[in-house]
C-alpha cells in the first residue's frame, strides 16, 4: 500500500475527523499533562475530558490540544471539520489546515504544525503515524498493519528492502533467540556497564531495533546471506547492499560476523549500520557499511526537540539514551556528517525556530576528540545556525595510563552516579567560541610573554562571540595556559586583574546567519579541520566492509575477449546472469564500476547493448559508444537469440 493508496482508505471510510481527535487525546502517547496545564476547562474534577462528539456534525470548535496553545479560557480556538476532514487553531497555532495523519504527526510524534504540513520535511513520520492511526482503528478504515508494512513511500529500492530484512533478522536474534539474545544483553549491561544506567537496556534494544550477528561454528559465515535468498533476493543486490560479501572461490558470505549491531535509522528508514565485534581475538573492531549517506541518522528524534546532543561513537549514543537523553545523533564516524547534512537540519529550522536551537557535542577528551568537537560544532554554528555547546568529558588515570572518558566510560567509572556527573558536566558546557580559543591557544605552545600577548590578540576576536559571564568562567584556564610564558614568578592575582580587564573589555556579539571569523578558516585549516580523510578516534581501527582478498576488475570477462576483433559488447551488472550466459555469449562482460567502462574497452568499441540491469542515467557520460539496450530468448536446445532496440 502506498501514502495515496492509504489516503482514500481513509476518505473512502467516511472516519469522522473527530474520532481522530479523540483517538489521539486518549492515547498514553499524548502529552495529556501539558493540555490540562494549557486548558484545564476541557476536563472535569476527575480528570476527565469534557468534550462531547457527534460525531456526524458538519464541524466542531473545542480546545486545541496542540501544546504551544497555553492559557485558554473558551475552548472554541480548534475547529474540527468532519464535512472537510481537517483540522485548523484560530489561536496561532496552524498557519494551514491538517489532515488527520499530520494531527497524529503533532499529537503524538511531537511534530511542530509548520513541519507536519511541509510534505518533503514531514515524509519520515508519515508511516509511524499511519501505523499508529491503523493501530488504533485499522478495522474501522479496513485496512491492517501487515497492509501499511508493504508500503511504497522512499521508493523503496532492493536496497532498502534488504537492509531492512537485515535489520530485522539481527534485531529478531537478539530478542526471540535465547543464545543471541543473552550474548548482546551481557556484552551491554557487563561489559559496557549499562546496568547502571537509569533506563532499561531492553527499552534501548527495542526502541533502537539494535541487534547480533549469527556466531558460526562450522566457519560457513552465510546464516544472513541464507535468509535473504529465501525471501527471494538476487545475488548482485545482495552484495551490491553490502551487508554481505563474495570471497575469491565464488562464496558469498555474511559481510559482519560475530558482532553487536546498532542501525542507522531514520524514521523508519535503515540508512545503514554498524558493527561492534564481540570475538575479543578479532583483529578488527569495528565496522560499518561503506558509502555515503544522504541523511544523517537519527534525524527523526531531532527534529521534534529545542535541544540535542551529538555523539561520534555509535555506544556512546546509546550510552546517552540509557541515561535518558533520547534525543542524540551519532556523526557516524570521523566523516559520516557531512556539510549537506548541516543544509538539512537548516531546512528544519527554517521551517520551525523553534525546534534545535540548541546543540551539545559530547566527544572524548583527546585531541582526535576536541578536533572532532571543533569539525562538526563549525558545521552546525556555520551552516545550520545552531547555538553549538561543547561538553567537555573528563580525563582520568586507568592501569597508570590516561584515560579520556566517554560518556559510556562514565558507567564504569561512577556507576549509578553516571547520569549525575553527566548532569553536572552539561551544566558546565561552554561555547563553541570559548572551546575554540582555549584549543587553539594550547595548540600554540606559548613559550614566552611576547607569543602569549600574540596569540591573545590574534585568537581575542573569538571572545566577542562568548557572553562576558562565560569569560570568567573560562579565565582560570586561560591564565593555566599562559603562566609557564613567564620565566619569572609571575602573581596570578595581578595577571588575572589584568586579563580580566582585557576580556571584559571587548564587545559581546551575537553570532548571526552567516558571521565566520575571517582568522577562522585559516586557524582551522592549519589544524588540518578540512581533511576528510582523518579519522577522530585513531584507536578504533575502523574499517569499512568490502571485499575481502584481492579486488576483482573493474569490468570482469574483459580479459577473455580484449584479443577479439569484435566492435560490439554487452554488459551487464547481473552476477548470476553473468556467470550463467558467460560462456554462451560472445562479448558479455560483467561491469562492477560504470564510470570505467570507456577508459577499459578496446578503442576500436562502437556499440555497447547493456540490460535490464542499468538505468538509462549511468550512461550519460558515456559519449565514445552508441548505447542500445538488449534482451535474449532461450529456445528448448539452449539457443540464444538476441534483441535489442534504441536506448530509451
Amino acid at each position: 500500500m502506498n501514502s495515496t493508496e492509504f489516503h482514500n482508505k481513509m476518505k473512502f471510510s467516511n472516519i469522522p475527523m473527530s474520532l481522530i481527535y479523540k483517538v489521539c487525546v486518549a492515547s498514553p502517547r499524548f502529552d495529556l499533562k501539558t493540555f490540562m496545564a494549557n486548558a484545564p476547562g476541557a476536563f472535569d474534577s476527575n480528570g476527565k475530558l469534557r468534550i462531547k462528539f457527534d460525531d456526524y456534525r458538519a464541524y466542531y470548535h473545542v480546545y486545541c490540544p496542540l501544546p504551544s496553545h497555553s492559557d485558554q479560557k473558551n475552548g472554541d480556538a480548534f475547529v474540527v471539520r468532519n464535512d472537510k476532514r481537517s483540522f485548523y487553531c484560530y489561536g496561532g497555532c496552524t498557519t494551514e489546515s491538517l489532515n488527520a495523519i499530520e494531527l497524529v504527526m503533532c499529537l503524538i510524534l511531537k511534530v511542530s504544525p509548520t513541519i507536519a504540513v511541509h510534505r518533503e520535511l514531514s515524509s519520515m513520520f508519515f508511516w509511524p503515524a499511519v501505523n499508529f492511526i491503523v493501530e488504533e482503528i485499522g478495522d474501522l478504515i479496513g485496512v491492517t498493519l501487515a497492509e501499511v508494512s508493504k508500503r511504497t513511500v522512499y521508493k523503496p529500492e532492493v536496497k532498502q528492502l534488504i537492509l531492512q530484512a537485515t535489520v530485522d533478522y539481527y534485531h529478531f536474534l537478539a530478542t526471540e533467540v535465547e543464545f543471541y539474545k543473552n550474548k548482546i544483553d551481557n556484552y551491554y549491561q557487563e561489559e559496557r556497564y549499562f546496568k547502571f544506567a537509569p533506563v532499561d537496556f531492553q527499552e534501548i534494544k527495542i526502541k533502537g531495533k539494535l541487534g547480533i550477528t549469527p556466531f558460526s561454528k562450522d566457519k560457513q559465515y552465510n546464516k544472513l546471506y541464507n535468509q535473504l535468498k529465501k525471501k527471494g533476493f538476487k545475488d548482485k543486490d545482495i552484495l551490491d547492499s553490502r551487508v554481505c560479501i563474495k570471497l575469491d572461490d565464488g562464496r558469498i558470505i555474511d559481510a559482519f560476523r560475530s558482532h553487536a549491531i546498532i542501525p542507522y535509522l531514520q524514521g523508519d528508514r535503515v540508512l545503514g549500520f554498524y558493527g561492534r565485534n564481540l570475538n575479543k581475538k578479532g583483529k578488527i573492531k569495528h565496522k560499518r557499511l561503506a558509502g555515503h549517506y544522504d541523511t544523517p541518522a537519527s534525524l527523526h528524534l531531532i527534529v521534534i526537540q529545542e535541544e540535542f546532543m551529538v555523539a561520534e561513537g555509535e555506544n556512546t549514543t546509546k550510552a546517552l539514551q540509557a541515561m535518558g537523553y533520547e534525543a542524540v545523533i551519532e556523526t557516524m564516524g570521523a566523516n559520516g556528517f557531512k556539510d549537506e547534512h548541516a543544509v538539512q537540519i537548516k531546512n528544519y529550522r527554517d521551517v520551525d525556530p523553534k525546534k534545535m536551537k540548541r546543540a551539545y557535542t559530547v566527544y572524548d577528551p583527546d585531541k582526535a576528540g576536541r578536533k572532532g568537537t571543533l569539525k562538526i560544532g563549525r558545521r552546525l554554528q556555520n551552516i545550520a545556525h545552531v547555538e553549538v555547546k561543547v561538553i567537555r568529558m573528563p580525563i582520568s588515570e586507568k592501569n597508570g595510563e590516561a584515560w579520556y572518558l566517554d560518556a559510556n566510560d562514565l558507567f564504569e567509572k561512577y556507576g549509578y552516579e553516571a547520569p549525575q556527573m553527566f548532569e553536572k558536566l552539561k551544566e558546565n558546557a561552554i561555547s563553541l567560541d570559548a572551546f575554540t580559543i582555549l584549543y587553539l591557544l594550547e595548540e600554540e605552545e606559548i613559550a614566552d610573554f611576547s607569543g602569549a600577548r600574540s596569540a591573545l590578540q590574534r585568537y581575542a576576536s573569538y571572545l566577542d562571540y562568548v557572553p562576558k559571564l562565560e569569560r570568567l568562567f573560562i579565565m582560570e584556564e586561560l591564565l593555566d595556559l599562559l603562566v609557564p610564558a613567564f620565566k619569572d614568578e609571575i602573581d596570578r592575582s595581578d595577571l588575572r586583574k589584568d586579563l580580566k580587564e582585557l576580556l571584559m573589555a571587548r564587545p559581546e556579539k551575537t553570532r548571526i546567519e552567516g558571521t565566520f571569523l575571517k582568522e577562522e578558516e585559516e586557524a582551522l585549516k592549519k589544524l588540518g579541520l578540512n581533511d576528510d580523510d582523518e579519522e577522530f578516534n585513531e584507536k578504533d581501527d575502523l574499517e569499512d566492509v568490502g571485499p575481502i582478498g584481492p579486488a576483482k576488475p573493474a569490468i570482469e570477462g574483459l580479459e577473455i575477449f580484449k584479443n577479439s576483433d569484435a566492435n560490439a559488447w554487452m554488459i551487464t551488472q547481473d552476477q548470476e546472469f553473468y556467470n550463467q550466459y558467460k560462456q554462451k555469449m560472445r562479448g558479455l562482460l560483467l561491469v562492477h564500476k560504470i564510470e570505467k567502462l570507456e577508459e577499459e574497452l578496446p578503442n576500436e568499441t562502437k556499440t555497447v547493448l547493456y540490460d535490464d540491469s542499468f538505468v538509462k542515467g549511468q550512461f550519460d557520460s558515456i559519449n565514445k559508444f552508441k548505447t542500445y539496450k538488449f534482451r535474449f530468448e532461450e529456445d528448448e536446445k539452449g539457443k540464444i537469440k538476441t534483441i535489442y532496440g534504441n536506448d530509451e
